[in-house]
Protein backbone atom coordinates (compact mmCIF):
# COMPACT_ATOMS: atom_id res chain seq x y z
CA UNK A 1 0.00 0.00 0.00
CA UNK A 2 3.02 2.48 1.02
CA UNK A 3 4.42 1.98 -2.49
CA UNK A 4 0.61 2.41 -4.22
CA UNK A 5 1.15 -0.54 -6.15
CA UNK A 6 -2.77 -1.16 -5.59
CA UNK A 7 -3.51 -4.57 -7.42
CA UNK A 8 -0.26 -6.43 -5.61
CA UNK A 9 -1.88 -5.31 -1.98
CA UNK A 10 -4.88 -6.50 -2.96
CA UNK A 11 -3.35 -9.81 -4.24
CA UNK A 12 -1.45 -9.86 -1.01
CA UNK A 13 -4.71 -9.14 1.37
CA UNK A 14 -6.17 -11.64 -0.20
CA UNK A 15 -3.60 -14.23 0.51
CA UNK A 16 -3.66 -13.39 3.88
CA UNK A 17 -7.86 -13.53 4.23
CA UNK A 18 -6.99 -17.31 2.48
CA UNK A 19 -5.37 -18.22 5.93
CA UNK A 20 -7.62 -16.03 8.22
CA UNK A 21 -10.84 -15.15 7.00
CA UNK A 22 -13.28 -12.45 7.54
CA UNK A 23 -9.94 -10.48 9.41
CA UNK A 24 -11.27 -6.93 9.48
CA UNK A 25 -7.94 -5.51 9.06
CA UNK A 26 -6.84 -6.85 5.98
CA UNK A 27 -10.59 -7.01 4.81
CA UNK A 28 -10.12 -2.98 5.46
CA UNK A 29 -7.25 -2.66 4.50
CA UNK A 30 -8.17 -4.66 0.36
CA UNK A 31 -10.99 -1.98 0.71
CA UNK A 32 -8.67 0.86 0.84
CA UNK A 33 -6.22 -0.73 -2.00
CA UNK A 34 -9.99 -1.47 -4.09
CA UNK A 35 -10.92 2.18 -3.55
CA UNK A 36 -7.68 3.38 -4.77
CA UNK A 37 -8.47 1.62 -8.20
CA UNK A 38 -11.49 2.93 -8.31
CA UNK A 39 -13.24 -0.14 -7.68
CA UNK A 40 -15.50 1.09 -5.28
CA UNK A 41 -18.08 -2.16 -5.29
CA UNK A 42 -16.07 -4.02 -4.05
CA UNK A 43 -14.45 -2.08 -1.42
CA UNK A 44 -17.92 -1.71 -0.19
CA UNK A 45 -18.30 -5.38 0.12
CA UNK A 46 -15.05 -5.53 1.97
CA UNK A 47 -15.49 -2.99 4.30
CA UNK A 48 -19.08 -4.24 5.16
CA UNK A 49 -18.13 -7.64 6.14
CA UNK A 50 -15.48 -5.62 8.66
CA UNK A 51 -17.26 -3.47 10.23
CA UNK A 52 -20.02 -6.83 10.59
CA UNK A 53 -17.10 -8.57 12.02
CA UNK A 54 -15.86 -6.09 14.16
CA UNK A 55 -18.04 -3.08 14.52
CA UNK A 56 -15.83 -0.74 16.80
CA UNK A 57 -12.93 -0.58 13.83
CA UNK A 58 -13.48 2.84 13.11
CA UNK A 59 -11.17 2.91 10.08
CA UNK A 60 -13.38 0.10 8.54
CA UNK A 61 -16.54 2.52 9.35
CA UNK A 62 -14.41 5.27 7.51
CA UNK A 63 -13.28 3.22 4.50
CA UNK A 64 -17.36 2.25 4.14
CA UNK A 65 -18.24 5.86 4.35
CA UNK A 66 -15.41 6.44 1.59
CA UNK A 67 -16.72 4.10 -0.70
CA UNK A 68 -20.09 4.60 -0.53
CA UNK A 69 -19.76 8.14 -1.07
CA UNK A 70 -17.66 7.67 -4.44
CA UNK A 71 -20.57 5.41 -5.55
CA UNK A 72 -23.41 8.32 -4.87
CA UNK A 73 -24.89 6.83 -2.36
CA UNK A 74 -24.06 9.92 -0.09
CA UNK A 75 -26.92 8.76 2.51
CA UNK A 76 -24.94 5.71 3.18
CA UNK A 77 -21.67 6.87 3.25
CA UNK A 78 -23.15 10.09 6.28
CA UNK A 79 -24.46 6.86 8.00
CA UNK A 80 -20.85 5.26 7.67
CA UNK A 81 -19.29 8.02 8.90
CA UNK A 82 -21.47 8.64 11.74
CA UNK A 83 -21.15 4.98 12.99
CA UNK A 84 -17.10 5.15 12.70
CA UNK A 85 -17.45 9.30 14.80
CA UNK A 86 -19.27 6.59 17.37
CA UNK A 87 -16.63 4.31 17.16
CA UNK A 88 -13.69 6.26 17.26
CA UNK A 89 -15.52 8.44 20.73
CA UNK A 90 -14.67 11.77 21.74
CA UNK A 91 -16.29 13.30 19.10
CA UNK A 92 -13.98 11.28 16.70
CA UNK A 93 -11.01 11.97 14.43
CA UNK A 94 -10.86 15.15 11.80
CA UNK A 95 -10.71 12.78 9.26
CA UNK A 96 -13.58 11.09 10.02
CA UNK A 97 -15.54 14.04 11.12
CA UNK A 98 -14.98 16.07 7.18
CA UNK A 99 -16.46 12.88 5.47
CA UNK A 100 -18.90 12.77 7.90
CA UNK A 101 -19.86 16.65 6.70
CA UNK A 102 -19.33 16.70 3.78
CA UNK A 103 -21.98 13.18 3.24
CA UNK A 104 -24.15 15.43 5.19
CA UNK A 105 -23.84 18.55 2.84
CA UNK A 106 -24.29 15.95 -0.15
CA UNK A 107 -27.60 14.67 1.24
CA UNK A 108 -28.92 17.93 2.02
CA UNK A 109 -28.31 19.62 -1.10
CA UNK A 110 -30.43 15.99 -2.92
CA UNK A 111 -32.75 17.06 -0.34
CA UNK A 112 -33.12 20.54 -1.68
CA UNK A 113 -32.89 19.39 -5.42
CA UNK A 114 -35.97 17.08 -4.82
CA UNK A 115 -37.85 19.76 -2.96
CA UNK A 116 -37.02 21.83 -5.89
CA UNK A 117 -38.32 19.41 -8.56
CA UNK A 118 -41.47 18.50 -6.81
CA UNK A 119 -42.28 22.59 -6.09
CA UNK A 120 -41.99 22.84 -10.02
CA UNK A 121 -42.13 19.83 -12.30
CA UNK A 122 -41.71 20.36 -15.42
CA UNK A 123 -42.41 18.09 -18.78
CA UNK A 124 -45.52 16.38 -19.66
CA UNK A 125 -46.77 15.92 -16.56
CA UNK A 126 -46.79 19.58 -15.89
CA UNK A 127 -48.70 20.71 -18.44
CA UNK A 128 -51.31 18.25 -17.66
CA UNK A 129 -54.78 20.13 -17.93
CA UNK A 130 -53.66 22.98 -19.84
CA UNK A 131 -54.67 24.40 -23.03
CA UNK A 132 -53.17 26.39 -25.42
CA UNK A 133 -50.46 28.99 -23.98
CA UNK A 134 -50.80 27.21 -20.84
CA UNK A 135 -54.07 28.23 -20.06
CA UNK A 136 -56.23 25.53 -17.74
CA UNK A 137 -58.16 22.92 -19.91
CA UNK A 138 -61.68 24.10 -18.83
CA UNK A 139 -63.50 21.74 -20.82
CA UNK A 140 -62.40 19.33 -18.11
CA UNK A 141 -64.19 21.13 -15.60
CA UNK A 142 -66.78 21.40 -17.65
CA UNK A 143 -67.20 17.82 -17.88
CA UNK A 144 -66.91 17.97 -14.08
CA UNK A 145 -69.97 20.35 -13.48
CA UNK A 146 -72.58 18.20 -15.35
CA UNK A 147 -72.04 18.61 -19.17
CA UNK A 148 -69.38 18.91 -22.33
CA UNK A 149 -68.37 22.54 -23.01
CA UNK A 150 -70.08 23.85 -26.01
CA UNK A 151 -73.61 22.96 -25.52
CA UNK A 152 -76.54 25.83 -24.84
CA UNK A 153 -79.86 25.87 -23.42
CA UNK A 154 -79.69 24.54 -19.34
CA UNK A 155 -76.96 23.14 -19.76
CA UNK A 156 -73.44 23.99 -19.22
CA UNK A 157 -72.26 27.48 -21.25
CA UNK A 158 -69.74 27.45 -23.74
CA UNK A 159 -66.00 28.35 -22.97
CA UNK A 160 -66.65 31.81 -24.40
CA UNK A 161 -69.40 32.45 -21.99
CA UNK A 162 -67.46 30.83 -19.10
CA UNK A 163 -64.33 33.12 -20.09
CA UNK A 164 -66.03 36.40 -19.87
CA UNK A 165 -66.95 36.02 -16.82
CA UNK A 166 -64.35 38.34 -14.39
CA UNK A 167 -64.29 36.00 -11.87
CA UNK A 168 -63.66 32.97 -13.64
CA UNK A 169 -61.53 34.98 -15.42
CA UNK A 170 -59.31 36.08 -12.79
CA UNK A 171 -59.36 31.71 -10.78
CA UNK A 172 -57.61 31.32 -14.87
CA UNK A 173 -54.93 33.66 -13.84
CA UNK A 174 -54.37 31.68 -10.65
CA UNK A 175 -54.77 28.87 -12.23
CA UNK A 176 -51.93 29.19 -14.83
CA UNK A 177 -49.67 30.50 -12.13
CA UNK A 178 -50.31 27.70 -9.97
CA UNK A 179 -51.27 24.31 -12.11
CA UNK A 180 -51.38 22.16 -9.18
CA UNK A 181 -54.68 24.34 -8.54
CA UNK A 182 -57.18 22.97 -10.99
CA UNK A 183 -56.49 19.63 -10.01
CA UNK A 184 -57.02 20.51 -5.70
CA UNK A 185 -60.47 22.00 -6.96
CA UNK A 186 -61.73 19.11 -9.23
CA UNK A 187 -60.15 16.87 -6.10
CA UNK A 188 -62.57 18.76 -3.51
CA UNK A 189 -65.12 16.13 -2.07
CA UNK A 190 -67.91 18.64 -1.58
CA UNK A 191 -67.70 20.37 -5.13
CA UNK A 192 -67.75 17.17 -6.70
CA UNK A 193 -70.46 16.09 -4.55
CA UNK A 194 -72.67 19.34 -6.17
CA UNK A 195 -72.14 18.85 -9.58
CA UNK A 196 -72.81 15.23 -9.11
CA UNK A 197 -75.94 16.08 -7.52
CA UNK A 198 -77.08 19.01 -10.33
CA UNK A 199 -75.23 17.48 -13.75
CA UNK A 200 -77.33 15.15 -15.94
CA UNK A 201 -77.23 11.66 -16.32
CA UNK A 202 -74.60 10.71 -18.27
CA UNK A 203 -73.73 13.76 -19.38
CA UNK A 204 -76.66 14.63 -20.86
CA UNK A 205 -77.72 18.47 -20.53
CA UNK A 206 -81.31 19.63 -19.81
CA UNK A 207 -82.86 19.15 -23.08
CA UNK A 208 -82.33 15.59 -23.38
CA UNK A 209 -83.78 14.63 -19.19
CA UNK A 210 -80.81 16.12 -17.20
CA UNK A 211 -81.06 18.79 -14.91
CA UNK A 212 -79.78 22.08 -15.63
CA UNK A 213 -76.42 23.49 -14.21
CA UNK A 214 -76.52 26.47 -11.63
CA UNK A 215 -75.21 29.67 -12.11
CA UNK A 216 -71.64 30.62 -10.75
CA UNK A 217 -73.73 32.80 -7.92
CA UNK A 218 -75.88 29.68 -6.75
CA UNK A 219 -72.34 28.16 -6.12
CA UNK A 220 -70.47 30.48 -4.39
CA UNK A 221 -73.59 30.94 -1.73
CA UNK A 222 -71.69 27.57 -0.23
CA UNK A 223 -69.60 29.05 2.36
CA UNK A 224 -66.76 26.35 1.09
CA UNK A 225 -67.15 27.06 -2.53
CA UNK A 226 -66.98 30.68 -1.66
CA UNK A 227 -63.87 30.29 0.48
CA UNK A 228 -62.46 28.62 -2.37
CA UNK A 229 -62.64 30.46 -4.92
CA UNK A 230 -61.70 33.69 -2.50
CA UNK A 231 -58.10 31.86 -2.34
CA UNK A 232 -57.92 30.94 -6.12
CA UNK A 233 -58.50 35.21 -7.02
CA UNK A 234 -56.27 35.79 -4.31
CA UNK A 235 -58.53 36.86 -1.66
CA UNK A 236 -60.31 39.42 -4.11
CA UNK A 237 -63.10 37.34 -4.21
CA UNK A 238 -64.88 37.90 -1.24
CA UNK A 239 -67.22 40.82 -1.99
CA UNK A 240 -67.64 39.40 -5.71
CA UNK A 241 -68.58 35.98 -4.06
CA UNK A 242 -71.01 37.38 -1.75
CA UNK A 243 -73.16 39.25 -4.40
CA UNK A 244 -72.82 36.45 -6.71
CA UNK A 245 -74.38 34.66 -4.40
CA UNK A 246 -77.24 37.05 -3.01
CA UNK A 247 -75.63 36.57 0.63
CA UNK A 248 -72.51 39.18 1.25
CA UNK A 249 -70.15 38.29 3.62
CA UNK A 250 -71.22 39.71 7.24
Amino acid sequence: MAKKDYPSAIEYYTQALRIVPNNSIYLSNRAAAYSSISQYEKAILDAQVAVDTDPSYAKAWSRLGHARFAKGDARGAMEAYKAGIEAEGNGGSQITRNGYETAKKKVEEEIAAEADNIAAPSGPSASRGLGVGGMPDLSSLAGMLGGAGGRGGGGMPDLNSIMSNPMVAQMAQNFMSNPSAMQEMMNNPLLREMMDSVGGDDGEGAGTGGRSMPDLGSLLADPSIAEMAKNLMGGASGGDAGGAGGSGHT
